[in-house]
């Protein structure tokens, strides 16, 4: 097998699949975010192509596409398929447009297309719809359980600020200041440090706001 950049198919001169030509199967994620790209969670999670039409065929190309084009476009050389062949394509790395997926203030819908074809007959064409979220937007536990640490930010501006605060709070009801965690080996200093800290958030008076349409 042989990776090549991905061509253009002229639908029009491309013959419509035949009953039982060769069928793609594609496992693909639902969603895609920002964090997905930063987390190297692959888009294709599986592959496979089965001939189940009794014929020989030679110089297939598999091609992926997507719209809008958040991924970039590959294709796949198979040398032939015997009749009743199952095969599995082992190389799905696929590369997503990070620019593209970090300017991204609301959802979109998207699309990734397979094609098979052997010369110009089209042998199958799989259409998969997905969901590309904002880059500040989580999928949920059914499409992105794995990736809620992503959303974690320890470095953020506003944590330093919070923390700050909260040793001024310990400091005022003369507590050691120190944001030291468990080091002290007292739970009931990891209750106040977290009193603190809780202290200090309220102290900001933050609201709650219903989340746009697109979330």
């Amino acid at each position: 097998m042989q990776n090549s950049d991905a061509g253009n198919f002229d639908r029009s001169s491309i013959d419509r699949p035949q009953e039982k030509s060769p069928i793609l199967v594609a496992d693909i994620a639902g969603s895609f975010t920002y964090a997905s790209y930063q987390n190297a969670i692959p888009v294709v999670r599986g592959i496979g192509i089965e001939n189940a039409d009794g014929r020989h065929h030679e110089n297939i190309r598999l091609e992926l596409a997507s719209s809008p084009a958040f991924l970039r476009a590959k294709s796949w050389t198979i040398d032939r398929l015997a009749p009743g062949d199952s095969l599995s394509i082992s190389d799905r790395k696929i590369e997503l447009d990070a620019a593209y997926l970090a300017g991204l203030n609301e959802a979109e819908r998207g699309e990734i297309t397979l094609r098979l074809a052997a010369g110009d007959q089209l042998l199958d064409e799989q259409r998969v719809p997905v969901r590309l979220l904002a880059r500040d937007e989580w999928g949920g536990v059914a499409d992105m359980a794995q990736l809620l640490p992503a959303f974690v930010m320890p470095n953020d501006p506003a944590v330093g600020r919070i923390l700050r605060s909260a040793a001024d709070r310990l400091a005022e009801h003369g507590h050691p200041s120190g944001l030291d965690g468990y080091q002290s080996g007292d739970p009931q200093r990891a209750y106040m440090l977290t009193a603190a800290i809780y202290s200090a958030i309220a102290a900001m008076a933050v609201h709650y706001a219903e989340p746009p349409a697109s979330f």
